[in-house]
């Protein structure tokens, strides 16, 4: 298995971080999807579920040493520090690099919303090759400063949203380098 630090590197002048996963973050990956199963509410029908757990594991091992993983256990968010700081980890499909004009989303739910502390938002290719750590943003910022959009409804770029909730420009969120500074200082 790579170390840790080698499945990471910084990208596009430092403005995201790429994860390259390895066999065992697969392995990990699908034991934890299976675990959950489908959820109730799933659009995809569960087709998402690996891009979603590898952007767990992307993001636990990123922040190594400062969260534990809980999202097989809290419906609400994926990490939690000894701090008690709730991370929920949202990772969207792609079949293209990243760009900071592209939005981060959080599907509206009729339960566990904003249960947490903090965002971390994920992009994740299709091909599961590799994911980009985008930023991150508190809660209660993000509740503030997102937009929300029914289903079928349209940004300014005229990408059309197959479900409601709410979003926020992958610019406005806070470079991933922070949140590690963040979660020992709480600053």
């Amino acid at each position: 298995m790579p170390e840790p630090t080698t499945q990471f590197k910084s990208v596009f002048n430092d403005q995201f971080i790429e994860f390259r996963p390895c066999g065992e973050d697969f392995e990990l990956a699908a034991q934890r999807s299976d675990q959950m199963g489908i959820l109730h509410n799933s659009y995809t029908k569960g087709a998402g579920r690996m891009h979603g757990m590898l952007g767990e594991i992307a993001v636990g091992k990123y922040l190594d040493g400062l969260v534990d993983h809980c999202g097989s256990s809290k419906y609400g968010y994926d990490f939690e520090t000894n701090d008690g700081i709730k991370i929920e980890v949202k990772t969207k499909r792609s079949n293209s690099i990243p760009k900071s004009d592209y939005t981060a989303s959080v599907e509206k739910k009729k339960s566990h919303m904003f249960e947490n502390d903090l965002y971390v938002f994920v992009r994740a290719h299709e091909t599961m090759t590799r994911f980009w750590l985008v930023g991150w943003v508190k809660t209660d910022s993000f509740k503030r400063r997102s937009n929300f959009i029914a289903a079928g409804g349209s940004d300014e770029t005229g990408f059309t949203y197959r479900v409601e909730g709410y979003h926020i420009p992958i610019s406005k969120l806070k470079k991933m380098d922070l949140l590690k500074g963040y979660l020992t200082g709480h600053g």
